[in-house]
């Protein structure tokens, strides 16, 4: 039996999948964030440090 023996399988399957692209997304975005955060904090410490 594969995947597709049944239509609640199938629609479970794509579910899942979708609900894995989305956790992916998030946790891409997330790490985009806190990148330009950091980089922001560490260009404001380069301005305060040249005052």
């Amino acid at each position: 039996m594969g995947l597709l023996h049944c239509p609640l399988c199938m629609g479970l399957a794509v579910l899942s999948a979708l609900r894995f692209s989305a956790h992916a997304v998030m946790a891409f975005q997330l790490e985009r964030q806190r990148l330009e955060r950091s980089s922001h904090v560490d260009h404001s410490m380069g301005m305060l440090l040249r005052l």
